[in-house]
């Protein structure tokens, strides 16, 4: 039995999304605007449930929120996802945050280092922040591509002769 036959499909890791909230303020309205400042991995972060705490208020408006008890789960059908994002420029960690009343703090609903998934949460008109991943989580993510992923050789397909297809079909009728 192969070695990665025997290791878990997916691997999943605890974190801690650090979220900021700063005020754009014009003549006759404001609005808030959220970022995300970073996500913090860790086996101590394990047993807490979701909440969420501000840990930072600012004369100017601004906050910095810290939401725990997330995970972040890489699975090994999506390796081909997170060979690219590690071979690219920057990769990224997502977080997805579910719509909330403009006086509450924003909630992450999701967070995840697979691009597509992320993606596919913006096209619902979900807000998706991102921030360059953190070194932990780009090293675990190493890790399970290297354990996991075995790139498909690749083999040019074979073009079809149309006209000769063609051909037989006319004789036959």
């Amino acid at each position: 039995m192969p070695a990665d036959a025997k290791s878990p499909i997916r691997l999943e890791l605890a974190v801690t999304v650090l979220l900021d909230k700063r005020t754009i303020a014009r003549r006759f309205w404001s609005v808030p605007a959220w970022s995300l400042a970073g996500v913090v991995a860790g086996e101590a972060l394990i047993h807490q449930s979701r909440s969420g705490r501000q840990i930072r208020s600012a004369a100017d408006g601004s906050e910095s929120w810290s939401w725990s008890g997330y995970k972040v789960t890489l699975y090994k059908d999506a390796c081909e996802r997170y060979w690219h994002a590690l071979i690219g420029d920057a990769p990224k960690v997502y977080v997805v945050c579910k719509e909330a009343d403009p006086s509450e703090p924003r909630e992450p609903l999701v967070v995840t280092i697979d691009y597509d998934e992320a993606t596919a949460f913006a096209e619902t008109d979900e807000l998706v922040l991102s921030a360059p991943i953190p070194g932990d989580l780009y090293r675990y993510m190493e890790a399970f591509v290297l354990e996991h992923y075995r790139p498909q050789k690749f083999e040019k397909r074979k073009r079809r002769n149309w006209t000769a297809e063609s051909e037989k079909e006319r004789r036959r009728s």
